[in-house]
């Protein structure tokens, strides 16, 4: 946990230096550079905070400290599934939580609110509006920033979706879509079966999608199968 005083021209003004008094924010994200750069940020401006590299870490921190915010990168951080964010909600409903992702479809931001998420922004979101989410998920106000709304403005479709996966997990959609088992696809590429598991997860989650039958029809409907590769 640290404190650090901002310098002359990063002055938190009196208002905002009020509302951080006493505010202990956990970063939980795997990326080294946005973590360090929402610190300071966050440091600049009043607020203490604590960080977190793993779901692990994430768990221990909410029982062992007090929190008041927790942000999250939910697609690059340590989570198996929607179902992680779930829990740690059930477990703290006290705490808010600010989702904060490089990049976010449609599909991924319902699946937030489904999950009872209603604080979204984007990393690539500027100055003002980061603060501004902060500030609008401590007081548990219902916060999307001017990126995310024109996301869920946006007429989206499953190609989009689709253009968030990486080659190799293109690839293990197709193979998924031929009927291979994880284990087969493990053998055919040479991979361990954790890889491939964590392929699966990571293609789920960018999709949107919580089966095999529902990614598939996405990928179908996306072009990267034929129905004719499509078995159940």
């Amino acid at each position: 946990m640290r404190r650090l005083s901002a310098s002359p021209s990063a002055e938190p003004s009196s208002r905002q230096t009020a509302e951080a008094n006493d505010k202990t924010i956990l970063i939980a994200d795997s990326q080294y550079l946005t973590t360090a750069a929402l610190t300071t940020l966050l440091l600049e401006n009043g607020y203490t905070v604590q960080t977190a590299g793993s779901r692990h870490e994430l768990i221990g921190k909410l029982k062992s400290g007090d929190v008041s915010l927790i942000v999250t990168d939910y697609i690059l951080f340590d989570y198996r599934s929607i179902n992680d964010l779930k829990e740690i909600i059930a477990g703290q409903p006290e705490i808010p939580m600010l989702v904060m992702s490089n990049s976010m479809s449609q599909m991924q931001i319902r699946e937030l609110n489904q999950a009872g998420i209603r604080n979204i922004a984007l990393k690539t979101d500027d100055r003002s509006e980061l603060l501004q989410a902060v500030s609008s998920a401590l007081k548990k106000k219902k916060a999307y920033t001017s990126s995310v709304l024109d996301l869920l403005l946006h007429d989206e479709t499953p190609a989009q979706d689709a253009c968030q996966l990486t080659t190799s997990e293109i690839e293990i959609v197709r193979l998924i879509s031929s009927g291979l088992s994880t284990k087969e696809i493990a053998a055919k590429k040479h991979l361990s079966f954790h890889t491939v598991t964590t392929h699966r997860k990571n293609i789920f989650r960018k999709l949107g999608v919580s089966s095999s039958q529902e990614m598939m029809l996405l990928a179908i409907k996306a072009g990267l199968i034929d129905n004719i590769e499509y078995h159940i």
